[in-house]
């Protein structure tokens, strides 16, 4: 029978795996998180990673089942570098027009920084791990537009939420920054007038509607 002595050494050993498969993971899910910032998931293969990472393609076939472990570790290294806004954070703001300022300004500063990553994940959307990250993350930004929509005076709130959610979008962001040049504190502008105007129109509707 093995002494309590016998037994420290082996925990020892045991932690010591554990901590080096950690380590282990977490530069392989780097490898992965800047190979696709730089060429995109559809171009990532597993011998790319093993030679980022500086080991055998068993190494990474040890650690990840398929391109769906890949890619979710990836996203998982990309968000614990730089986390989503979090639209529970814009439920404290009571006036609508200052929470949607809000919710662009950070959601753009997340997509200029992440620009790269974001856009190699959209133009990739075919790859089947890539297209249930892009639906959840549809899941997540239909949540926000509910937290944006509130408070408003606008008559027709599903013209409403769709303006928020276009300004909300990835895309939205890259044809005002990107390719217009706008900063994103411009952008944001433009996109909080926009949506302003959407909610008068709806108003003006209305009354024109109910005149005739």
């Amino acid at each position: 029978m093995r002494s309590l002595k016998d037994k420290k050494p082996r925990a020892y050993q045991l932690r010591a795996r554990a901590d080096k498969q950690a380590t282990m993971h977490r530069a392989l899910a780097k490898a992965a998180f800047e190979l696709h910032s730089s060429v995109g998931p559809a171009r990532t293969t597993i011998s790319a990673i093993a030679e980022h990472a500086g080991v055998q393609r068993l190494t990474v076939y040890r650690h990840f089942a398929d391109q769906d472990a890949i890619f979710a570790a990836c996203i998982a290294h990309a968000y614990e570098l730089d986390p989503p806004p979090d639209a529970q954070a814009w439920t404290s703001i009571a006036d609508p027009e200052a929470r949607l300022r809000a919710a662009l300004t950070a959601t753009y500063g997340y997509y200029r920084r992440n620009q790269r990553l974001l856009a190699n994940v959209y133009r990739d959307a075919e790859l089947p791990a890539v297209a249930a990250r892009l639906a959840h993350h549809a899941e997540l930004q239909l949540g926000a537009v509910a937290v944006l929509n509130m408070g408003w005076s606008a008559a027709n709130h599903r013209m409403l939420a769709a303006a928020i959610g276009h300004a909300l979008d990835f895309s939205t962001w890259r044809s005002l920054a990107q390719t217009r040049g706008l900063s994103d504190a411009e952008a944001t502008e433009a996109m909080t007038v926009f949506v302003k105007g959407i909610v008068s129109a709806s108003a003006v509707a209305v009354r024109v509607s109910t005149a005739g």
